[in-house]
């Protein structure tokens, strides 16, 4: 009896160990985005929005979309997200000018990002009232990267010049699908490709 009581122990350490090591190497690699605000007044630039990389790793697939209102939650609750811009990687401790949002700090909207790891692990940071949020998971629509049905939903972010002009790939939580058997602490999807990825279900609203 105290053998096998010795040997369980040993593989429930063993177990623990190999979870700890793969949290901590997670953590080595995770990126955390944060929109930031620029005055732009100490070497007269001009003022804009600033997307940062606070984290740990760089942070690639990312996508800057905005909300007529956000409620800061994990999910989509009744957020209705557009306008997603596709714009390049961003290594830990760098930055990005988001132009396209303009010289204004009163946006009226919110704002919201979602990105991956070099893993492909989903994060997603949503931004409003000058409060930000960081989640694990996907918490906004799953627009297509690429072309789908011909159409690509997102805008390149050198093609975008400012937000004059109409709304485009507008999606309300009606027409974003999640796996019922994924927690809902990941939103909609944990990783690129995989298994509950919505990406073949995206419905523009």
């Amino acid at each position: 009896m105290p053998t096998i009581l010795i040997s369980v122990l040993a593989v429930l350490v063993s177990l623990g160990s190999l979870a700890v090591a793969y949290a901590s190497s997670r953590r080595s690699h995770m990126p955390v985005l944060q929109f930031m605000w620029e005055s732009g007044q100490a070497d007269s630039a001009a003022p804009k929005w600033w997307l940062v990389n606070v984290g740990t790793g760089p942070a690639t697939n990312i996508v800057v979309a905005q909300a007529e209102k956000t409620g800061l939650k994990r999910g989509l609750g009744q957020e209705v997200w557009y306008n997603p811009v596709l714009v390049p990687s961003i290594p830990a401790g760098g930055r990005l000018a988001l132009t396209w949002l303009g010289g204004t700090m009163g946006l009226e909207c919110g704002l919201g990002a979602s990105y991956t790891d070099v893993e492909r692990y989903f994060y997603t940071t949503k931004c409003g009232n000058d409060v930000s949020m960081f989640y694990p998971g996907l918490h906004l629509p799953r627009w297509p990267l690429l072309k789908l049905r011909g159409n690509k939903p997102v805008k390149t972010w050198w093609g975008v010049e400012d937000l004059s002009g109409p709304q485009w790939s507008s999606v309300s939580p009606d027409h974003a699908k999640r796996r019922w058997w994924l927690p809902r602490r990941f939103g909609l999807a944990r990783r690129m490709g995989g298994w509950a990825d919505p990406v073949l279900s995206y419905r523009p609203r």
